[in-house]
């Protein structure tokens, strides 16, 4: 959707300023490891109004990009938070829903800006399944440019209709897909958005895709069942509220579509929560809630803290926690989904807000993120819903609590089972706009690996990461991993998820993460990729192709619709 300005080299979101040799992946979700990166060349951090000096607008290469205090004028912040709008009820039963996707003027905290939506909101709609269930999903295309969809961490099929994102939805058409929802499938919080390929890429070649569609707003939620089952029954019934965290950079002309150039990650970036500035959230002194995290943007990593606060993870891409941990604050990049308990006070008021974080050492191009508030929390003492007295706690929130687990849909630990195969994946850039996957890019009729994997089977994967400028979010689709170890420090057991931050290299030593993959119920290709899709959009993504027992090793080969 955009050309590649040769004349701006971008960070994050595309360019390594060196040239590098290999590398893979991201590390650390949830509770692990959330601190933010130090800057290595010892710089210091800016604050919001310090956030990257204005380089050129991506629209026009010769206007500055606003300030996120000019981009906020005309927002007013501090309005009651809104849930996303519902694309469907939970209900049994087959499901048959739609989503327009389209370019409209929105309204964010009472700025008007032009937007991709689905079904005319920044926040496209919450979709809600259960297990067992058949969806039907309807994906009109109102846009100029190509689309589709990818179901994000949902273990469904990857050929079809289903999560295939060979699908290609043209321009005034509907693409339709049929989602068959296993039935022991894991409750909770996963998100769709925009998943475009870009067939016939070759080397120093802009791709248009991923990063355009979902930077412009292309993403929404999906609630499978209700997460709140696995809790002890005392939470069952507290309140919930999904958080999406969205990311917006509003040119002069107040627009975040960018058809002709590149997006820049440590440009001015206005936060939102919801697709609002600085929302208020309003809880009873005492009472326990649960929050729905989830990082949809298409590059930006969050570092969630609740001044005063703490969080329970419960909940991880989906998967009930196997050991539920306290947490002070989060790391969320690209794709991460958390839910997590908070608990408040006495009445008072306290920020979430993104910490400040370095993605990598700034000499080499690593993106500084400023510490930001997100959403005020207001406790009072006759507002939300029931909760236990507030007698003798701080104002504001405070701990929450502490639950015993394994709970019930949390992942065994795969440490002790047989592996059929290792493999290696590492990433790479050439300093410009190509990424690598074991030094090559990304080609649709050309497996990663030339051996496939095998249903029922058991591999543990090395991913590693020699790019000292930033770390790399590894996703891998229709399937969570656990994760062994980062850097060498072992993780805690069955500690799964569908996206981990691969760490960067530092003092030239390669950040490295283990990972093993039990491989279940769908042959096909199974997908994965940087998610900083940048990256992924210029040829970071391979996929492995994935066989039945007793089937000869020949590649699946790749399924199109027009």
């Amino acid at each position: 959707m955009f050309a590649h300005s040769t004349a701006r080299r971008s960070r994050t979101a595309r360019l390594g300023v060196l040239a590098v040799g290999a590398a893979l992946l991201s590390f650390l979700a949830g509770c692990e490891s959330a601190q933010p990166h130090p800057a290595a060349s010892g710089k210091p951090l800016p604050t919001d109004e310090q956030q990257a000096s204005p380089r050129p607008d991506p629209v026009t290469k010769s206007k500055p990009l606003p300030t996120v205090k000019q981009q906020v004028v005309g927002m007013v912040p501090g309005a009651a938070l809104v849930e996303p709008p519902d694309l469907n009820t939970a209900t049994t039963g087959e499901v048959t829903a739609q989503l327009t996707a389209a370019q409209t003027e929105v309204m964010i905290s009472g700025k008007k800006v032009l937007a991709d939506t689905y079904n005319g909101s920044l926040v496209g709609p919450t979709l809600h399944v259960v297990p067992g269930q058949r969806v039907t999903l309807n994906l009109k295309n109102d846009l100029s440019t190509k689309t589709n969809l990818h179901f994000h961490g949902m273990h469904v099929s990857p050929m079809g209709t289903a999560d295939n994102i060979m699908l290609t939805g043209q321009p005034g058409k509907t693409l339709t897909y049929h989602l068959d929802i296993p039935a022991n499938h894991a409750p909770g919080t996963y998100w769709y958005h925009d998943h475009q390929m870009c067939p016939g890429r070759t080397l120093n070649t802009r791709c248009r895709g991923t990063e355009s569609q979902i930077g412009a707003g292309l993403s929404g939620t999906i609630i499978v069942g209700d997460s709140r089952a696995s809790l002890p029954p005392a939470y069952r019934g507290i309140t919930t509220h999904t958080l999406a965290l969205k990311d917006t950079q509003i040119s002069k002309t107040g627009s975040i579509v960018y058809p002709d150039a590149v997006l820049e990650p440590a440009d001015p970036t206005v936060r939102l929560v919801n697709g609002q500035y600085q929302p208020t959230l309003t809880v009873k002194a005492g009472e326990t809630q649960m929050w729905r995290l989830a990082n949809e943007g298409y590059a930006i990593v969050y570092d969630l803290q609740l001044d005063g606060g703490s969080f329970t993870v419960v909940g991880q891409d989906g998967i009930p926690s196997t050991a539920p941990a306290r947490a002070t604050h989060l790391l969320l990049p690209p794709g991460r989904r958390l839910d997590v308990l908070v608990t408040a006070g006495a009445s008072g008021s306290t920020w979430l807000r993104t910490l400040a974080h370095v993605t990598g050492n700034l000499n080499d191009g690593g993106d500084s993120y400023p510490n930001t508030t997100l959403m005020k929390v207001n406790v009072q003492s006759d507002g939300g819903s029931a909760g236990p007295t507030a007698t003798g706690r701080p104002t504001g929130m405070t701990a929450s609590p502490q639950i015993a687990g394994p709970l019930p849909g949390s992942e065994p630990d795969l440490s002790a089972e047989p592996i059929a195969q290792s493999r290696s994946i590492a990433l790479s850039d050439d300093g410009g706009n190509n990424f690598w996957i074991n030094g090559k890019l990304f080609d649709m009729k050309t497996p990663t690996f030339p051996k496939p994997a095998t249903l029922g089977t058991v591999e543990e994967w090395t991913l590693t990461n020699i790019t000292s400028g930033h770390d790399h979010p590894f996703h891998l689709h229709i399937a969570p991993f656990q994760v062994l170890s980062v850097n060498g420090v072992a993780q805690p057991p069955a500690d799964y998820m569908d996206t981990v931050n691969v760490p960067h290299a530092v003092n030239k030593k390669a950040g490295k993460v283990v990972i093993r993959i039990r491989f279940t119920d769908f042959t096909g290709q199974w997908m994965f990729h940087c998610h900083i899709t940048g990256h992924e959009d210029n040829g970071m993504m391979g996929y492995v192709n994935v066989i039945a027992v007793g089937s000869p090793d020949a590649d699946i080969h790749p399924s199109h619709t027009a």
